[in-house]
């Protein structure tokens, strides 16, 4: 996280620092980001960079930080639309991504995982707290329409359909074509929205 320094900045200032951080971190992946180019593109001396953050490493998780706050503002008013409806409101998120035109924050966001790869994104995403940065949409949902019986499963579909569809909206894979990456997505939301096992048969 950033320093009590780096908040007490003027905004103006902050921003042309997170965004020179951001241009450097979608230009390349994150082993070959400078912070020398950083700091050049925002104009500031190198030891105050070091007092805003602890490294490279802080610098991005907090800018990935910033992209999930964007993408789970966007789920909170498309949860709103969908009236609480939670598979609806996936799949309006997706054809936003690939259909409509994409935020710029996805875009960007985009590029950053295609540059990275080979990162694990599962521990990037615990290091954000994640866990904490959901709970906000827990009282959008209409609970009347999920199959929940015990009290922890609204919070484990939720991160299941995060799982399932953080990949295909962001995905860093463009070899299928928007039609045969929108099919997918659906025959997934479906599996899920019906279950996976058989329904028992009586003798």
């Amino acid at each position: 996280m950033p320093s009590t320094t780096f908040f007490n900045l003027p905004p103006a200032k902050r921003e042309k620092l997170l965004g020179a951080a951001r241009q450097e971190f979608v230009r390349v992946p994150y082993a070959q980001a400078s912070i020398n180019k950083i700091i050049r593109a925002a104009q500031i001396p190198r030891g105050s960079f070091y007092m805003y953050f602890a490294d490279k490493e802080d610098l991005f998780i907090y800018i990935l930080a910033g992209y999930i706050d964007a993408l789970l503002s966007l789920m909170a008013r498309l949860l709103e639309e969908a009236e609480g409806d939670l598979f609806c409101a996936f799949q309006m998120l997706y054809d936003q991504a690939w259909r409509d035109q994409p935020p710029d924050a996805l875009e960007d966001f985009r590029r950053i995982l295609a540059n990275n790869k080979g990162m694990e994104q599962g521990a990037l995403l615990r290091s954000m707290g994640m866990e904490q940065r959901v709970e906000r949409l827990i009282p959008l949902i209409d609970q009347s329409r999920l199959s929940l019986r015990r009290p922890e499963d609204l919070r484990d579909m939720l991160h299941i359909l995060i799982a399932v569809t953080a990949p295909a909206v962001c995905r860093a894979d463009f070899s299928w074509s928007d039609q045969e990456g929108s099919a997918h997505y659906r025959a997934m939301l479906d599996i899920l929205k019906r279950g996976m096992q058989a329904p028992v048969q009586a003798n």
